[in-house]
């Protein structure tokens, strides 16, 4: 019977080393344990008379040395489990056939139980086979062999407990020690699977702060720049006092905007998500401010929830506020506007002029652009456009549907109700 079979049960499988087999301190221990059994049980005289005649077929001292023979193999048990195996199972299996001693039967457990327990699974699968196989011409030689019915039935049983016992106790530990293993592995990847979604949500919670950053207090600073120098040329005192009186404004907006978000980010409870200052009015304004002849069309229908999803109005307030934004700070007159729901889609469009030889610009705002509408289903896009009357100009476009969840409703186009240059000015 297996000395460490508890120890075996939360081991790792084993590999032969390269070179000489190893020796471990716990497989010496364990052939030393079956040694002192061999000698006890002989010493103590226990014995049967072996199955080839009526007694021992050699003497007690030649049983003993066969036995520890087997014992020696077990050192290298783990390193190498068919050593045991190729010894110690011939040796033990010899002396139940004609020796006698009660020792070996515990020998031929352990010969068997250690190549399914700590060799590779070709080597189990190649005893068990070879092991079986011993047992079936065991019982087929006592059939041949003309021995009485209660003999062949003893060697039957024998044969088949000594074959059976180890190798499904083996093949038990065995599987348990490998689903263990398999758990252990699956945990560690979702483990790591937990850490990638944790990084990725900090990561895409990161862009959104960058890009609120950019779309709405970047305006404001822009609308504050912009007021600021236009105050400063301008000799009407009134003109003056009001440019300055929008700069502060806007100013406030930026900072009233920025303590939001510090606020979201130093708080350690819920997400929630900063309340920004920015509506379609205040980016008509803004657009005003920059250009007071400009074109600006904005439907009331962007703001009903029963036409628009909250998702959808969201991404196309942001989406305006970038256009704006960089027509404020890069464009020049004339600038058009038109935001509304037009085909089953809302469509937002500005057109600016713009510099022929200012150079084009690559940074946040317009991979934001897409990236806004790529998230509610929609497109966008931004770049130059030929203008025939004059200087080329500068155009963003977006089309979203009117729900992120699902189908749009039918609307009608874009005519109607809308807030006017006059209608979109700050209350």
């Amino acid at each position: 019977m297996p000395a460490d079979v508890r120890a075996d049960a939360s081991a790792a499988p084993d590999t032969a080393a390269v070179g000489a087999p190893r020796v471990t301190g716990r497989d010496l221990l364990t052939a030393g344990i079956y040694a002192a059994l061999v000698v006890g049980l002989a010493l103590s005289g226990i014995s049967n008379s072996g199955f080839l005649g009526e007694g021992p077929q050699w003497s007690r001292g030649v049983s003993v040395a066969l036995l520890l023979t087997a014992c020696a193999s077990l050192c290298w048990r783990r390193s190498r489990p068919l050593v045991p195996f190729v010894v110690a199972g011939p040796l033990a299996t010899a002396e139940i056939i004609g020796g006698g001693q009660i020792s070996a039967y515990f020998l031929l457990c352990e010969a068997l139980f250690v190549p399914v327990m700590h060799g590779s699974r070709r080597e189990a699968r190649t005893c068990t086979a070879i092991s079986i196989a011993a047992a079936a011409a065991a019982m087929l030689a006592a059939l041949l062999g003309g021995l009485p019915g209660p003999a062949v039935f003893l060697v039957a049983m024998i044969a088949g407990l000594m074959a059976s016992t180890p190798l499904l106790w083996g093949w038990e530990v065995r599987h348990h020690r490998e689903a263990r293993g398999a758990a252990e592995r699956l945990a560690g990847l979702e483990h790591e699977l937990a850490e990638s979604r944790a990084a990725q949500a900090v990561e895409a919670e990161r862009r959104w702060i960058a890009h609120d950053l950019h779309d709405v207090i970047a305006g404001h600073l822009s609308a504050v720049a912009l007021h600021s120098s236009l105050a400063a040329s301008l000799e009407d005192r009134e003109a003056r006092e009001g440019s300055l009186a929008a700069s502060r404004s806007s100013a406030q907006a930026a900072l009233r905007d920025l303590r939001s978000m510090i606020g979201v980010l130093a708080d350690e409870g819920t997400g929630t998500l900063p309340s920004a200052t920015l509506d379609w009015p205040s980016l008509a304004a803004r657009l005003r401010a920059r250009d007071p002849s400009a074109q600006i069309e904005i439907a009331h229908a962007l703001t009903d929830p029963a036409r628009v999803g909250p998702a959808v109005q969201a991404a196309a307030l942001r989406i305006g506020a970038e256009a704006v934004t960089n027509a404020v700070r890069h464009g020049r007159a004339p600038i058009r506007l038109t935001a509304g729901i037009q085909e089953g889609a809302v469509r937002i469009e500005l057109v600016n002029g713009r510099d022929g030889a200012e150079p084009l610009g690559a940074g946040m705002g317009r991979a934001a652009l897409a990236h806004r509408a790529l998230a509610v289903g929609g497109t966008a896009s931004s770049g130059p456009v030929p203008d025939a009357d004059g200087p080329p100009g500068w155009r963003v476009e977006a089309v979203l549907p009117v729900d992120a969840s699902g189908d749009p409703p039918a609307e009608p186009p874009l005519t109607g109700t809308t807030l006017t240059a006059t209608e979109a000015s700050p209350r």
